[in-house]
């Protein structure tokens, strides 16, 4: 069960690298600021929350937890965060959704377009408030051998509204391309984040398509296994979105609030935790996972008190140094 979890594509080059891309940023402080009062609230998607660390989409939560995603969907939701409820839950959206709280549904695409546009319309009726359509895998990624036999050990369980249920590997459609966004505009209203997102004019291209935000992301090192980190492709992207209405949000082995305080100065809004939420999970249920967002929230408070930062908006390009190539 654990290499399901913590394993990735390949030889998990690609997870390596997205924590060694931490190491690259250094932090650089202001002295001699009232930093007394920290304000680590800020906007996604036209709506507050706490702080910019949000939980990322991930199946498996009931294979740690028996309350699963109802259990995390509760301590976001009492953590004032956000939970994007992957497409392979193992709880009901409508259970789910139950808990209250701020919930965007992640969407993969298969082949039977009728049963995605039902779970967009399933989505839209229980109060999600966005959907984030995952981009970065239009074939099954290669696995090795422990990884493929924890894939198929669990084949088949607890994986709800994947539009091709039953074997190892999600869903997967080769055929998808940008055009496919304007039938997902058609059948839904609700706003739309692209996530997957690692190369500049992928990015433009979906402003250009009138995405609402980007998430960049290497799907946690399971997708394509390259020694290329999220935070190595965020100052480009950022970059190549300026002037563009798109939020930017990234994932990628984030594990501390000094972290989150480097990506926020590199220009992304929020940022996406995947596997500490499930670890978070496992110990204590939603409580764990309420204890683990408000942690980040405080570190990152912290962080922000010994830069001289008050709020998340004085965090900038001014604020970090790359210190490595």
């Amino acid at each position: 069960m654990s290499a399901v979890i913590e394993d990735g594509a390949g030889a998990g080059r690609a997870i390596a690298a997205n924590r060694a891309a931490h190491e690259r940023w250094a932090l650089r402080s202001r002295v001699l600021v009232d930093v007394s009062e920290i304000d680590t609230t800020t906007e996604i998607l036209g709506r507050s929350v706490s702080s910019p660390v949000l939980v990322a989409p991930s199946g498996g939560h009931t294979l740690v937890h028996p309350g699963g995603e109802v259990a995390t969907a509760r301590g976001v939701r009492d953590a004032d965060s956000i939970m994007v409820l992957s497409s392979a839950t193992g709880r009901t959206l409508p259970d789910v959704r139950a808990v209250g709280g701020r919930t965007w549904f992640q969407l993969y695409f298969g082949t039977d377009r009728d049963l995605v546009q039902r779970v967009v319309s399933l989505a839209a009726e229980q109060g999600c408030e966005a959907l984030c359509l995952t981009a970065d895998m239009p074939v099954p990624p290669l696995h090795h051998d422990g990884m493929r036999r924890g894939m198929a050990s669990i084949a088949g369980r607890d994986r709800l509204y994947l539009p091709q249920p039953g074997g190892s590997d999600l869903p997967h459609d080769p055929r998808l391309t940008w055009s496919d966004l304007d039938w997902l505009r058609e059948v839904s209203d609700l706003p739309l984040v692209l996530k997957g997102i690692m190369h500049p004019d992928d990015a433009i291209r979906a402003a250009e398509c009138g995405v609402d935000a980007i998430v960049v992301s290497n799907h946690g090192g399971r997708a394509l296994d390259t020694a290329w980190g999220t935070l190595d492709a965020l100052p480009e992207i950022v970059d190549a979105l300026s002037g563009y209405p798109t939020e930017v949000y990234v994932d990628g082995g984030f594990r501390h609030g000094r972290e989150v305080a480097v990506a926020l100065s590199l220009g992304a809004r929020a940022v996406f935790v995947g596997r500490p939420a499930l670890w978070a999970l496992t110990l204590d249920g939603a409580h764990g996972v309420t204890d683990l967002l408000e942690l980040l929230r405080r570190q990152l408070a912290r962080t922000m008190a010994m830069i001289g930062a008050t709020s998340i908006a004085d965090l900038d390009t001014s604020r970090i140094r790359r210190i490595a190539d």
